[in-house]
């Protein structure tokens, strides 16, 4: 028996101290994917021409033209403001003008009056100069009647608020017998057939949108069954607002969409370029070793060994995940992850 004993210990003491056992694993080379980043935002669809109307004159509003939700043309009348002394001013300076051309034509007769009478010798010449100044002085008042009848045509007219543009009444902010200023808003109006989406854009994203109409844009609208719109980022602003971080930027939308001003959107910006594409490799879910600092790596078969790979995730999809740091021709180890060491003995089964 201790002759047994002593043959099991001498054997055990022959086997090499540093032989390293081989793992055995599964690998697989991943699906590769090539994507283009997309930023997605949120935005405001507004028009470009959307105005707060005040009067051009002071007074008592009369009349009431249009209401909430009526789409007017541009140049048609608003409202009007109470014109009774106007019209009576206006009255008064055609009343003028009509004098003064009458003073002018009889200026203009007297003139003519002792140029007839020179030819006999019968007027001095001190008597025709007076006649002429005096025509003169009525050419001069005549076009100075005719210019407070334009001045008062005009404030005549600027009792009546007009369209400044074809659009869609938002608001009214008035009512018949109120009182108003130039700076009263009485009139909300919106043009409806160029609108935009606005957007407020990271700064972080300015540099990679320096040609913004190279960008292909997807609006979604935050409606039920709103169709896609394909458009392109048409504007941006270069300056950052200091409490944001972001740069203001525009989407003009095509014609032909049902969509108004104040609605929200989903806007999809597509970078183009291969400064921001990003080459995915998807693989499954047990390849991934997590790191206590919170990085991801992976495991690829070298020559027999196991060689660790840092990686970043990016998407998650079911059991897979794409990353990017690694090549699609690797084989990348899916079992006995968690045991591994950089430089272990594996083996691949079925090799």
């Amino acid at each position: 028996m201790e002759k047994l004993i002593l043959s099991l210990v001498i054997a055990v003491l022959s086997l090499p101290v540093n032989a390293e056992s081989v793992m055995s694993v599964e690998a697989v080379k991943g699906e590769v994917a090539s994507v283009s980043e997309t930023l997605t935002l949120s935005g405001s669809i507004e028009s470009k021409q959307h105005a707060s109307l005040a009067p051009l004159q002071a007074g008592v509003v009369d009349s009431i033209f249009v209401e909430a939700g009526d789409v007017v043309t541009k140049g048609q009348p608003l409202m009007q403001l109470d014109n009774t002394l106007a019209e009576l001013e206006l009255q008064q300076a055609t009343a003028d003008h009509q004098s003064a051309q009458a003073e002018q034509s009889e200026a203009k007769r007297l003139l003519q009056e002792v140029e007839e009478l020179s030819s006999k010798k019968v007027v001095a010449q001190t008597t025709i100069g007076e006649r002429r100044s005096q025509l003169t002085i009525a050419k001069a008042q005549v076009l100075r009647a005719k210019a407070s009848v334009e001045q008062y045509k005009e404030t005549v007219e600027r009792h009546v608020l007009r369209a400044p543009f074809a659009g869609i009444v938002s608001a009214r902010h008035i009512d018949i017998g109120e009182w108003v200023t130039q700076q009263t808003v009485v009139y909300t109006l919106v043009e409806q057939q160029q609108l935009r989406v606005k957007l407020a854009i990271p700064q972080e994203y300015l540099f990679q949108l320096t040609n913004p109409q190279t960008h292909n844009v997807t609006i979604i609208p935050d409606i039920i069954g709103a169709n896609p719109i394909s458009a392109t980022l048409s504007k941006i602003v270069p300056v950052a607002n200091e409490q944001s971080r972001a740069v203001t930027a525009w989407v003009d939308l095509p014609q032909g969409h049902n969509l108004v001003s104040g609605m929200s959107a989903k806007v999809n910006i597509a970078f183009s370029g291969d400064a921001t594409n990003k080459h995915l490799v998807w693989l499954p879910k047990s390849s991934i070793k997590a790191h206590p600092d919170g990085g991801r790596s992976v495991f690829i078969v070298d020559n027999g060994t196991a060689k660790n790979v840092k990686v970043t995730v990016t998407k998650t999809q079911g059991n897979k995940v794409a990353v990017v740091g690694i090549d699609e021709n690797q084989r990348v180890i899916t079992t006995g992850v968690a045991m591994l060491k950089a430089g272990s003995k594996v083996s691949v089964k079925g090799e």
